[in-house]
């Protein structure tokens, strides 16, 4: 189903701050909380709406390095290696991307070394070839809500 305004209105409200409650929502666009409670509940069951989460700052975990890591697999081994780098909680994104390599990875670790070691004990017996790491060294994006 097709969005109009009034929930486009919400989904931005919500990105910009998803601890956001629904009687906050209703009283800025003026409307009754069951009206947006109802269209927020629509959004969710059609998938919209996928979920909410916490963004964290990392160094404040102790979590002092970090990798996007470029990886190429073959591609009958492609789904079980995917599946099994997101179980893994040092891995924190998985995307598919066009080129080569085809995957490319965001790792976290308290230190640099940790993230080496992570990378031989984890990642390489997946069976990836190509590997290529690349160290994030300043993360200069604001999010949502940020101040």
């Amino acid at each position: 189903m097709g969005q109009d305004d009034l929930d486009e209105t919400i989904l931005r409200m919500l990105q910009a701050n998803g601890k956001m409650s629904i009687e906050e929502i209703a009283e800025k666009l003026d409307r009754s909380a069951s009206t947006i409670r109802d269209r927020i509940r629509r959004m969710e069951d059609e998938r919209l709406i996928l979920g909410y989460s916490t963004i964290i700052d990392p160094e404040r975990l102790d979590i002092d390095a970090e990798a996007l890591v470029l990886a190429d697999i073959d591609p009958q081994s492609e789904g079980k290696a995917m599946s099994a780098l997101m179980s893994l909680e040092e891995v924190s994104e998985v995307m598919r991307v066009t080129g080569e390599p085809r995957l490319m990875f965001r790792v976290r670790a308290s230190d640099r070394k940790e993230l080496l070691s992570f990378l031989d004990r984890k990642i390489r017996p997946l069976g990836f070839r190509r590997v290529d790491v690349r160290l994030v060294l300043d993360r200069p994006v604001r999010y949502p809500g940020s101040v």
